[in-house]
């Protein structure tokens, strides 16, 4: 009998396409939520600008 190693369990839930595109849009969810928080900074917007406009 075999015993499942946490590597293993976890690559055998990875090789499911459901939860991993399931995982990737989560990623990919966060990613946006975060960029969409810092774009509702307005001190984060100064920065950004400043920093874009002293590249020229």
């Amino acid at each position: 009998m075999q015993t499942a190693t946490p590597d293993s369990t976890m690559n055998h839930l990875l090789s499911q396409p459901f939860i991993r595109q399931a995982l990737v849009g989560l990623v990919c969810v966060a990613v946006l939520l975060a960029v969409l928080w810092m774009y509702l900074q307005p001190d984060f917007l100064l920065t950004l600008a400043n920093q874009v406009w002293g590249c020229f």
